[in-house]
């Protein structure tokens, strides 16, 4: 299987880029991608996209992904993570559970106006947040709606505080601890991050990256296309020649049988990937994506 998508615990402290590097080294592909950059000290979940998968990127980055994290009180950053230059320490003080429940139960399943951290990679008039930073630049931060769908204690010991969140797509942990902190009058930094899902996606199916050595030692964890796509797509079996043809020539198609959806995976009768057309109006759909798969490779 050429095509495929992989999924990966990455370590901490080696960026999101460095893994793909070493990937790609090891793997011999020729294109290769992700869902999703984790912050240099995170581990966990990380989606890899291998050949024509890295078509995919768009419709798995915009699913919900679940993280624990841990933050200590008292400490501030200039990155908000604990790998970063300490700009401030406060002398601890006593923070009630009851101070603690009431913060989290405000972030539970709700939305909010985040302030983007300053070590982004998200553009302000043409650079880089990061980049700011590195060249001492003012900036303003700029803030965008995200939602926390669930937000679970996990313990509170000793100035460090863990949880579990499900959240959506651009929500950065750094700055919801900076704001979990301020609502309860203090600072805090992240000092660990570990991705466990994104979407359908699981870190139990997840192998480590030293233990992969060659593309043999992946054929396992390879998941097809089509499998990917499974939950988030409805799949449409495509069997007529002349269909096919205008399909693997991105043309409009008319599919007077099918009930509507936004988005569809049509599929030849191997269950190899043709495309992901959109609907435009009635029974007319347009191709969004196309797929140059090896019709040989049907493992």
């Amino acid at each position: 299987m050429k095509d495929y998508i992989l999924l990966i615990d990455k370590p901490a402290y080696m960026t999101s880029q460095d893994c793909l590097t070493i990937l790609k080294g090891k793997l011999k592909v020729k294109k290769i991608g992700h869902t999703g950059t984790l912050d240099p000290i995170a581990t966990g979940l990380m989606i890899v996209l291998v050949n024509e998968a890295t078509k995919l990127s768009n419709f798995i980055l915009n699913a919900d992904k679940t993280y624990f994290a841990t933050m200590q009180l008292f400490i501030r950053t200039d990155s908000d993570d604990i790998s970063g230059n300490v700009l401030e320490t406060r002398t601890p003080v006593e923070i009630s559970q009851e101070s603690l429940k009431r913060v989290f139960n405000f972030y539970d399943n709700s939305e909010y106006e985040q302030v983007v951290p300053l070590y982004s990679a998200v553009k302000k008039d043409g650079l880089k947040l990061y980049q700011y930073a590195f060249k001492n630049k003012p900036v303003e931060l700029p803030k965008r709606t995200v939602a926390i769908r669930r937000l679970r204690l996990i313990s509170f010991k000793e100035n460090l505080i863990q949880f579990q969140v499900t959240c959506s797509k651009g929500t950065y942990i750094r700055s919801l601890i900076k704001d979990i902190a301020q609502d309860l009058k203090t600072i805090a930094t992240m000092t660990a991050l570990r991705r466990v899902e994104q979407g359908s996606f699981r870190i139990q199916d997840a192998i480590l990256l030293d233990n992969i050595v060659d593309e043999k030692s992946i054929n396992k964890h390879k998941i097809p296309i089509v499998k990917a796509l499974k939950d988030s797509l409805k799949i449409v079996t495509i069997t007529n020649k002349n269909i096919i043809t205008r399909i693997k020539n991105g043309q409009t198609i008319d599919l007077p049988d099918l009930e509507i959806k936004p988005e569809i995976l049509l599929v030849n009768d191997s269950r190899q990937p043709l495309a992901i057309y959109a609907n435009s109006k009635g029974t007319t759909y347009i191709s969004k994506k196309g797929f140059n798969i090896d019709e040989s490779d049907k493992r």
